[in-house]
């Protein structure tokens, strides 16, 4: 079954970056996959491979990455806020983000403990990661759900519940084992105001906001 979502997940990073261009894109998680392969930008940087650093402190020039994948890393992180945080930082305007977690409201959610790689896994509830997201002025461009299956070994009893990934997307598509989202680094400009408006507030009469104060109490 991992062999499986992890396949349905390449496809869908493979279909995201191919269309996202840059200068520099970052790989976080599964180093020894290219999760990358396809994109146009020029210099790829896999984390643990090029370099090594903790997550909540990058080593990497503030606005200078176009493109991050972070496939499964979230959910094996003390407070994964602090690592959005720093992708952020990092992320150029504009620049894409990438995640694929497992769901905490899943099957994987219902066994975790009994799933050795998920025993020590804070797995990650969408809709809190989507409101932190948005917090930290992301913009929320996508996502896509993969595998309704519960999580078993048996072959057979695999393929016999095989017809929820069917489904599953229609029916219950936040239940699913692991999702992906692609956001975007959004800046926030600052509205000057002209002059013209100033002098308009300026020249508001005080005795007139005092008439409407009394206006409103009556």
């Amino acid at each position: 079954m991992g062999r499986e979502i992890l396949r349905k997940e390449r496809v869908y990073l493979y279909n995201s970056v191919s269309t996202i261009f840059g200068v520099n894109s970052l790989q976080i998680g599964l180093g020894e996959i290219n999760l990358l392969h396809g994109n146009k930008i020029p210099n790829h940087y896999t984390m643990n491979i090029d370099l090594t650093a903790d997550l909540r402190f990058i080593p990497l020039a503030t606005n200078s990455i176009d493109l991050i994948v972070c496939p499964h890393v979230l959910e094996f992180t003390n407070n994964y806020h602090h690592v959005l945080q720093e992708f952020y930082r990092i992320l150029a305007p504009q620049g894409k983000l990438i995640i694929t977690a497992f769901n905490r409201y899943s099957w994987f959610g219902l066994f975790k403990k009994k799933i050795p790689l998920l025993n020590k896994a804070r797995l990650i509830r969408l809709e809190k990661l989507k409101d932190q997201l948005q917090t930290l002025n992301f913009s929320l461009e996508g996502g896509k759900f993969f595998n309704y299956s519960p999580p078993f070994n048996d072959v057979k009893k695999i393929g016999k519940y095989r017809w929820l990934n069917k489904v599953g997307d229609r029916w219950f598509p936040t239940l699913a084992n692991s999702f992906a989202i692609t956001a975007s680094k959004e800046i926030i400009t600052p509205t000057l105001i002209k002059s013209k408006d100033m002098e308009a507030f300026n020249r508001l009469n005080p005795a007139a906001l005092t008439t409407a104060r009394t206006c409103n109490k009556n």
